[in-house]
């Protein structure tokens, strides 16, 4: 889960004022200049008040963010950050199929999870890995949503700067499929993943009677109701 925040930024001698926003294994500022900051490569890092404080590469660094609530998170996120399948929201024993990603570290989150990997078409998952590198192959996003379980998902996995294949067209392939695009993260310094789930069936109004109607259930009322209520 991305996060975000107004800032006072410090590195060396160096001030600037800007925004910063946290997702994945980075923080990205924005202002005069640019900087990323990578979690991994960070040394000491520490809350001091509203500000958090690391050093890196041999540059100290400090981000005055916009309130203590802030602060405290974002150390937390720091001091304790996402695996991979955090980021996608697997859960303990959940099955899953990867398709089309032949990626070690996804493989390596999964097992952490206690995941089983679903090994055929036919198996009912909660989460289906779909790595896309041609816009045709989206067409597969409604024959894999009748494989998934009430609560599942699938993730499309594409390049962020892919020409053959855009966040557009993962949009519009999954309207066609009758399916709702809900998430976008960052997968990878590469690429990004889309969580695409089934719509939600809405939910009967109060005072609705069987057919879902409530107008109908007022005309049911009993025909001794007195004459100054409608029905």
């Amino acid at each position: 889960m991305a996060m975000e925040s107004a800032c006072k930024l410090k590195v060396g001698r160096e001030n600037y004022e800007g925004r910063v926003r946290m997702s994945g294994d980075h923080i990205d500022f924005a202002g005069p200049t640019k900087f990323r900051f990578r979690i991994s490569e960070m040394r000491d890092p520490h809350r001091a008040e509203q500000s958090i404080a690391f050093n890196f590469h041999g540059n100290t660094v400090n981000i005055e963010l916009s309130s203590l609530r802030a602060a405290e998170n974002w150390i937390d996120y720091i001091l304790h950050p996402q695996t991979l399948a955090d980021k996608l929201g697997v859960k303990e024993g959940q099955t899953i199929r990867v398709m089309n990603l032949d990626d070690e570290d996804l493989m390596t989150s999964l097992q952490s999870k206690n995941t089983k990997l679903a090994s055929r078409a036919t198996s009912r998952c909660d989460l289906v890995m779909l790595g896309v590198e041609r816009s045709a192959e989206l067409r597969q996003l409604e024959d894999l949503s009748e494989s998934l379980r009430p609560k599942g998902a699938i993730w499309v996995v594409l390049p962020k700067t892919g020409r053959l294949v855009t966040k557009a067209n993962v949009f519009a392939a999954a309207r066609e499929a009758g399916l709702n695009q809900v998430e976008v993260v960052d997968y990878s310094e590469t690429m990004s993943a889309f969580k695409i789930v089934r719509p939600t069936a809405p939910k009967k109004r109060a005072g609705a009677n069987g057919n879902g109607n409530a107008a109908t259930a007022r005309h049911a009322a009993p025909s001794y109701a007195r004459p100054t209520e409608s029905c």
